[in-house]
């Protein structure tokens, strides 16, 4: 499982989400394109808090997170996020945290039967960082 059922726990509340340059950060628009972002933009902005709509599940295993960005003065606040594991293994928000969800911002909910995606919608962003129940569970993780 990637996610203890007591994740869910965190249902409207917010989590904290730190960028990282991994596969690099994208643009898509309407057309499917991408574009490369300069991460410099997204390092500087930092990180950013996600309120959490709902979890979803992919395969009967707990995945990911649908939410809301609630960060004033941040590139991304306001906007709408869909953050996923993309490795399976024990993970939680506070100790054990996996070291890469892949993220989508944009200005509509995320919808989808098996996977929540932003379509028809500009812009969207595509990413990869760290979530955590704090910044400080990111920095002890990162130590």
């Amino acid at each position: 499982m990637s996610l203890p059922a007591s994740s869910r726990e965190y249902e409207g509340q917010l989590l904290c989400y730190k960028p990282g340059y991994g596969s690099g950060w994208s643009r898509l628009d309407k057309s499917g394109n991408d574009a490369l972002v300069d991460y410099a933009e997204v390092e500087a902005a930092g990180v950013f808090h996600i309120r959490v709509g709902r979890f979803f599940f992919f395969r009967g295993e707990l995945r990911g997170v649908v939410g809301r960005v609630e960060q004033p003065g941040h590139m991304f606040d306001g906007m709408w996020a869909a953050t996923w594991t993309m490795l399976v293994g024990d993970f939680d928000f506070t100790r054990r945290l996996c070291p890469r969800w892949d993220i989508e911002l944009g200005p509509i909910e995320p919808s989808g039967e098996d996977w929540p995606r932003i379509r028809e919608a500009s812009p969207v962003y595509a990413g990869t960082g760290i979530l955590a129940a704090s910044q400080d569970a990111v920095m002890r993780y990162l130590e």
